[in-house]
């Protein structure tokens, strides 16, 4: 069993709330049953002879204190123990063997207590720290009361203390794995997409063992091009990119086996990278191998790393390899299963999404052709009668008419309608996306309408990316274009604006309208559409006053 005792840090982003909970309810409890035991131990016929008045109130006051600690962790919901408390129990335990003026007694069982409280709470160097102090201030104890049997209570003192912290590290650090493995498990809704899942899953991986980097490359079966995912760490994650991988890539990653896992430790690195050295596993084959050691030394100088570790991907089709890289830490023969599972786990939310994609596409496509039917038959034909007669009206009316303008400006409100009515029924029947410039131009011309036709002013501002296309921009569309409705049906503002940024992989949108100074500042709406449909892609909706006067709907989506 190797050391849990390594430069990776655990990740603290991972939910592992139910065995926290479990953990700290069981140790609240049992420092109350320590402190009555003492209690009752020293209060005891053969013990209250010597017994003052001084250390039966301190006795008091750690029960009390005890007691009080148990009932605000349960108020709590049972956190994790404070880490100054597990040194308030060693200090107090100290102190009952000291006044008791001898290490042969129950008392020496006690600092285990605080030990497996750090341990368990605060990791293996926590729970080492606790053991070396108390058996620091035990052995003064007993040297200052000429106590000759305080060696083999030091040194076993020694020995459990750091079995116990080991115990203590190794099993949080099983749950942080478990905790790992479920945040990947995770359902995903289908509109972020394949690489965007694959990244984010990269960076829980990287993230979980700070490391430099991880990456990960595929290739389909019917295709040649390998493509490469990465998460590094000092970078900002590309969420929904992929690159093409160099034929020199390529090459070296052909020559390790589909089923091959392992880890290499630069030989010139410090000494426990030697000491760790090179791992390799045929998962196939169930065995360890020493072959390939050359291949993944190329492999270093390709991630410019002092060491890493490789596991295979693959999913209906799909091969390829997951590598995590690092600059300082080590791997050992576990993390090589753990990664494994990993990569089963990415691989299997890959294949759900690709399904889901799949099926909402074919879903969607008939119900777009329907839909663009409908609304040619139901809506367009209607407008276009609607053109006829207004078209007929004028001309019967006259130039010389003073309504002759007014039905000018209605019909040409009906023929921009039929427009877009007719770009939108293309739009659903070929499936085109939209890209975040048509989305500006399509913006814009909804201002420009409103300004003309019912003399609102809106003013737009945008600081969009490329990641904004597609399904995502066709939203955010409807989400602007029926703000600004219920701008003119539901308010006599004239003045308004928009106001779209794309931030940290999160597009923020701002829709408001100027709001009369008699309506007060206080909010109480929402609108129903615009939640719903920001609700359905994962976002938040807000409404509220501004200072300068404005009620403004606030949108935030993860892209």
């Amino acid at each position: 069993m190797s050391s849990p005792v390594r430069p990776f840090a655990i990740s603290h982003h991972l939910d592992t709330q139910g065995g926290t909970e479990t953990d700290s309810r069981m140790l609240v409890t049992l420092r109350c049953l320590l402190a009555f035991s003492a209690l009752a131990i020293l209060t005891a016929p053969s013990q209250s002879e010597s017994l003052t008045k001084l250390h039966l109130i301190l006795l008091l006051f750690y029960c009390g204190f005890s007691l009080i600690v148990a009932v605000i962790w349960y108020q709590r919901d049972w956190p994790v123990m404070a880490r100054s408390f597990h040194w308030i129990d060693t200090l107090f335990y100290v102190y009952l063997i000291a006044w008791s003026g001898s290490t042969e007694n129950y008392f020496f069982l006690f600092f285990f207590y605080p030990i497996l409280v750090s341990a368990f709470s605060w990791g293996f160097r926590e729970g080492v720290m606790v053991t070396l102090v108390s058996t620091v201030l035990f052995s003064t104890v007993g040297l200052v009361a000429n106590q000759s049997s305080t060696i083999i209570p030091a040194c076993g003192l020694v020995l459990f203390g750091y079995v116990i912290s080991y115990l203590g590290v190794y099993e949080h650090l099983l749950r942080s794995r478990l905790a790992l493995l479920r945040a990947i498990n995770n359902p995903w809704h289908p509109r972020f997409g394949v690489d965007h899942v694959t990244n984010a899953n990269l960076e829980r991986l990287r993230d979980f063992y700070s490391a430099s980097s991880c990456i990960l490359i595929t290739r389909h079966h019917s295709l040649q091009n390998y493509v490469m995912y990465s998460s590094t760490r000092g970078k900002t994650a590309s969420l929904d990119t992929q690159r093409e991988v160099s034929k020199d890539v390529v090459d070296a990653l052909m020559k390790l086996p589909e089923s091959l896992g392992a880890y290499y430790h630069d030989p010139e690195g410090p000494w426990w990278m030697r000491y760790r050295g090179y791992y390799a596993y045929d998962f196939d084959l169930k065995t360890k191998t020493r072959s390939f050691r050359q291949e993944c030394g190329v492999w270093l100088n390709l991630l410019d790393a002092k060491s890493f570790a490789t596991v295979p991907y693959a999913h209906e089709g799909i091969t390829g390899r997951v590598f995590l890289a690092t600059s300082s830490g080590w791997f050992t023969p576990p993390d090589i299963d753990l990664l494994a599972q990993a990569s089963d786990a990415i691989a299997t939310v890959v294949g759900n999404i690709r399904l889901v994609e799949e099926l909402i596409t074919g879903a969607a496509e008939s119900e777009r052709l329907l839909m663009s039917r409908d609304l040619h038959d139901t809506t367009i034909q209607p407008y276009i009668g609607l053109k006829l007669a207004l078209d007929g009206l004028y001309r019967e009316a006259g130039t010389s008419n003073p309504l002759s303008p007014r039905i000018f400006d209605l019909i040409e409100m009906t023929e921009s309608t039929i427009r877009d009515l007719r770009n939108y029924a293309a739009t659903l029947k070929d499936n085109m996306p939209m890209p975040g410039e048509f989305l500006l131009d399509a913006m814009a011309k909804q201002a420009e309408r409103l300004r003309r036709f019912y003399g609102i002013e809106v003013d737009i501002k945008s600081e969009i990316s490329p990641e904004l296309k597609g399904r995502l921009a066709a939203e955010v569309f409807h989400i602007v274009s029926e703000s600004l409705s219920n701008v003119l049906r539901h308010t006599s503002a004239k003045k308004a604006f928009v106001k779209i940024v794309c931030q940290n992989s999160r597009l923020l949108l701002q829709v408001g309208n100027e709001t009369p100074a008699e309506f007060g500042s206080k909010v109480s709406f929402m609108p129903r559409s615009i939640y719903e449909r920001v609700r359905t892609m994962g976002g938040e909706t807000i409404v509220e006053q501004s200072k300068d006067g404005f009620t403004v709907v606030r949108v935030a989506i993860p892209m």
